[in-house]
């Protein structure tokens, strides 16, 4: 909640997916938590035997495994895409005070890849997607996601309706100062099936004002 919360979403803005890395991402680091909790309690009698400093010891064990997981878990929630049927929102979390939130609307995306690299991937089924776009903020990335073939047809499906909405109706005049510098070969080729089709409805309704 406290990553959504922070999304000012405009009023026909709404929440489509909320995609993190796989926790398999984090195993090394759960991992050694676990670990240092487990020597701990191994440990506890032959630590209390030394008093103070066994004592000391004990407890500085429990509070490493502790900060290791919390930094675990901080790490694995801050990082995501938060995906709106508008833009992705793309929340990078660097450090335990330091996190970087960049974003692009659908308008922008330019290409949507996914890769699966190495051993683990692939027996895991985890990839990296990248969303390059032409803003600003060029890429996009988002690695160790679970079933990335899902994410890249919603992302995909979202871009092709971002766009879609784009294509003025037939019914909609055509005006000068329309840009269509940025639309793909296909809105174009719609934009102009649509003309010729408003075109020749016109010249239909003036035949018969002539007949």
């Amino acid at each position: 909640m406290g990553l959504m919360k922070r999304l000012n979403l405009r009023p026909d803005e709404q929440i489509v997916a909320v995609v993190r890395r796989s926790v398999l991402a984090y195993a090394a680091p759960a991992a050694l938590a676990l670990l240092s909790v487990f020597l701990a309690f191994f440990l506890v009698v032959p630590l209390f035997a030394r008093g103070r400093f066994g004592t000391a010891v004990f407890a500085l064990l429990i509070a490493l495994g502790v900060v290791m997981a919390f930094r675990a878990f901080w790490f694995w929630y801050g990082t995501a895409f938060l995906v709106t049927n508008a833009r992705i929102v793309d929340s990078d979390q660097r450090g335990v005070f330091h996190r970087r939130i960049s974003e692009a609307p659908f308008e922008k995306v330019e290409d949507i890849v996914i890769e699966i690299r190495g051993i683990t991937a692939t027996l895991f089924h985890l990839g990296t997607v990248r969303v390059q776009t032409s803003g600003a903020q060029a890429l996009l990335e988002l690695r160790s996601v679970p079933r990335p073939e899902l994410l890249h047809e919603l992302l995909g499906r979202l871009q092709h309706e971002a766009r879609a909405r784009r294509v003025p109706t037939s019914a909609a005049p055509v005006t000068a100062d329309l840009d269509v510098s940025q639309w793909s070969p296909e809105e174009l080729t719609r934009l102009r099936e649509r003309i010729d089709v408003e075109l020749e409805r016109r010249r239909n309704v003036g035949d018969e004002r002539n007949v």
